[in-house]
């Protein structure tokens, strides 16, 4: 019995109801499938699979056909020890412990100072004495001291006064000093930097000047500030030095009152002088508290 069409056959089709002994075989004059043209000038997709709608991409191609061979636990352990060595040598150059025993282990050289709460215990200044006395007024003296995980701190602002100022003076002179003890970082290789980035602060009216001085500490910085129009004028000098892990600065600042006042600031060999003198009388104090 045989089943009628319901529509003609359209030219080059088969017939869907047509038995052909050889389902693979392609029929006479037939044209075989190209694939559709790429929307936006998109590739085709591998084993020339399309992309599938709104972009997204074909299904990935069936695994090969039979059991998998296993990987054998050798393979799986050179890995293992691969990834393990890159993550170590990964840590190491980003923590910067490299051929050492590690941050925690890494002990801070601090050169034998104790730390003191407050500094101003162990800075008599007995070479600015000379010149100045110290201001007895309840504010002329302030100082604090600070332990942090990472350093600790101590500082101490002093004020003192000329013995040739009269008392309407406007004439200010201070002395301060600050010392830090590195627990976590050693300084020495930012050290000579942080004082010569003084000088990039400079500008027309005031300027600033960096020299290493030798004889105190691994290494010592002498800052001196200069204004005016011709920068001729002493306002301030910082000694800085560096022994070990152990950093401690002294600075002399002078703010004349007017044109009017007498008060004169002594010359800069004489303000190093005076630093020099009495930061190592200090760093000596912090060695023996």
């Amino acid at each position: 019995m045989s089943i009628p069409n319901p529509q003609p056959n359209q030219p080059n089709q088969p017939n869907p109801y047509q038995q052909n002994p050889n389902p693979y075989q392609q029929p006479p004059g037939a044209v075989p499938p190209q694939p559709s043209p790429q929307p936006y000038g998109q590739p085709p997709g591998p084993y020339g699979q399309q992309p599938g709608p709104y972009g997204q991409p074909p299904a990935p191609p069936a695994p090969p056909a039979g059991p998998r061979k296993p990987t054998p636990g050798w393979v799986w352990g050179i890995g293992g020890v691969v990834v393990a060595s890159a993550l170590w040598a990964g840590a190491l150059f980003a923590t910067g412990n490299l051929g050492s025993d590690g941050g925690d282990d890494v002990k801070a050289d601090l050169a034998g100072y104790q730390y003191k709460k407050n500094l101003c215990d162990v800075s008599p200044l007995d070479a600015f004495k000379k010149k100045y006395e110290l201001d007895t007024d309840s504010t002329a003296t302030t100082h604090y001291g600070s332990q942090q995980k990472g350093f600790d701190q101590s500082y101490c602002s002093r004020q003192l006064k000329d013995p040739e100022a009269d008392k309407d003076t406007y004439t200010s002179i201070y002395v301060y000093s600050t010392a830090r003890w590195h627990k976590a970082t050693d300084p020495a290789g930012e050290f000579a930097s942080e004082q010569k980035a003084y000088e990039d602060q400079s500008q027309k009216t005031y300027g600033y000047k960096t020299k290493a001085v030798s004889g105190i500490g691994d290494e010592a910085y002498l800052v001196t500030e200069t204004s005016g129009t011709g920068k001729d004028s002493l306002n301030g000098m910082t000694l800085a030095v560096r022994e070990g892990w152990f950093t401690i600065e002294m600075r002399w600042s002078f703010y004349g009152g007017g044109p009017d006042d007498k008060v004169e600031p002594p010359t800069a060999s004489e303000v190093e002088e005076m630093l020099m003198s009495d930061t190592r009388a200090e760093m000596d104090g912090l060695k023996k508290s």
